[in-house]
């Protein structure tokens, strides 16, 4: 199949619903997404980008009174028939003129008009809001919630020290073929953020039978960019990505194919570049 054919049909899986890859009418492309590592690579990072937009779909929360709005408006419309038959009954007895017969009732239709606009919008967004498929805001973590290979890196990170990367070097390719070369999870793809952003050095870690690889960027600012593999990373990992905040550090967990990565930077959530 054509690549620009697989990826309008790949476009259709949604992230976390693995059930969408089972679409008969995908299996063409889902062969070649499995076969083809530049077409992986574009569907990983679409999915990213699927999945921060849902992330900021899900989190609206519905306003504060919307029911009441909503009934609210209903009782309005309610009234205003009740009160139209009244004046249509009222000038069928009175010996009004026609024309003002005529302007009393195009006024009353366009009140009547406009009220049920004003509730099917009132509906929709009640629909959207409340009756829609949420999750849970990945940023929305307690303490008591926060993986524990978060904490874990939070520490070393806090203890890092020059003196223990296995090799230092400003190239990240460098960098990712001595990881390799060395059996240790080197990430396939960079974040688009990092790929010109130059490199201070890299270094391993064992966590809990898991062998984790760091990468630290620096340009102003220092990232760092933990690789795992899904196979022996301990615990699931959701097809979400998530984004927590411990101590002074804000970090960004996702899956990317076969690997699991972590980026993360001294700061705030707010801190992370919008096209991670």
């Amino acid at each position: 199949m054509d690549r620009e054919k697989a990826k309008q049909l790949l476009e259709l899986c949604r992230p976390g619903h693995e059930g969408d890859r089972l679409d008969p009418a995908l299996a063409e492309a889902i062969i070649d997404l499995e076969t083809d590592p530049e077409l992986e690579a574009w569907f990983d990072e679409q999915q990213l980008v699927d999945a921060r937009i849902s992330d900021q779909f899900q989190s609206i929360q519905a306003p504060a009174g919307l029911k009441d709005t909503i009934l609210a408006g209903m009782h309005l419309h309610a009234a205003n028939k009740v009160t139209r038959e009244a004046v249509d009954t009222a000038q069928n007895a009175t010996p009004f003129p026609v024309q003002g017969r005529m302007r009393s009732r195009r006024i009353a239709s366009w009140v009547g008009i406009a009220a049920g606009v004003g509730i099917a919008a009132l509906f929709l967004l009640a629909f959207a809001l409340l009756y829609l498929p949420r999750e849970t805001p990945t940023s929305a973590f307690t303490q008591a919630e926060i993986p524990p290979v978060i904490q874990f890196l939070s520490d070393e990170i806090d203890t890092l020290n020059p003196s223990k990367f296995d090799k230092r070097d400003p190239n990240p390719e460098n960098l990712r073929r001595f990881l390799a070369s060395n059996q240790s999870p080197a990430p396939q793809s960079l974040p688009a953020m990092l790929k010109d952003v130059p490199t201070i050095g890299c270094l391993t870690f064992q966590f809990e039978g898991a062998r984790l690889s760091m990468i630290c960027f620096k340009n102003g600012a220092v990232y760092h960019l933990v690789t795992a593999e899904k196979a022996s990373f301990p615990g699931e990992i959701s097809k979400v990505p998530q984004i927590f905040e411990l101590q002074d550090k804000a970090f960004r967990l996702w899956t990317e194919g076969k690997q699991i990565k972590i980026l993360t930077i001294h700061g705030s959530k707010n801190d992370f570049p919008e096209i991670i």
